[in-house]
């Protein structure tokens, strides 16, 4: 209960402060307890929001768990309705008004590999594997960041048909 107490004044403070709640923050009210919950981000994957558009049926659904210790959690299913051959996957950062960002955390391994998946049911689970890049040094740069402006990230998987991307997801 105590625990509780802690988590729900902390959100509190965070909600009243006028700014988003950071990495630092979240993770302290959460060190109290091995049992506090992950922050977890959904989201739908849909072909029409990537760019360039890509002219598939292929959709999914996104969810991104944070855990206590940083570790990002991923676990992705995509309907291939395409019967594309799908790549990789992994999580982007937008800067103001651009429409395509870095890769942050790889969503598949191995990294860069292709993976060649041709079933009409996709599911895949992994853990993030942060790189380095123009937009964030560190990985706890970017978790920070992650948590503190989710929907600057999004979610993507690239096929064969749809080199750029196949469905693209925004975290909420």
């Amino acid at each position: 209960m105590r625990y509780w107490v802690r988590v729900v004044a902390a959100l509190a403070v965070a909600g009243c402060s006028g700014s988003a709640p950071n990495a630092e923050r979240i993770l302290a009210s959460n060190v109290a307890s091995d049992e506090a919950p992950p922050i977890v981000f959904e989201t739908q994957m849909r072909s029409d929001i990537e760019v360039p558009a890509c002219a598939s049926e292929s959709q999914g659904h996104a969810q991104i768990k944070i855990l206590q210790d940083g570790t990002i959690e991923s676990i992705v299913i995509l309907n291939n309705k395409g019967d594309e051959s799908v790549r990789f996957g992994h999580i982007h950062h937008l800067s103001a008004g651009a429409t395509t960002g870095p890769i942050i955390w790889w969503l598949s391994s191995p990294v860069g590999v292709d993976l060649n998946l041709t079933d009409r049911h996709i599911d895949i689970r992994q853990t993030g594997i942060f790189v380095a890049n123009p937009h964030f040094s560190t990985g706890a740069a970017a978790l920070a960041e992650l948590l503190a402006n989710p929907s600057a990230f999004y979610v993507n998987f690239h096929s064969d048909i749809c080199p750029g991307g196949v469905a693209r997801g925004f975290l909420p």
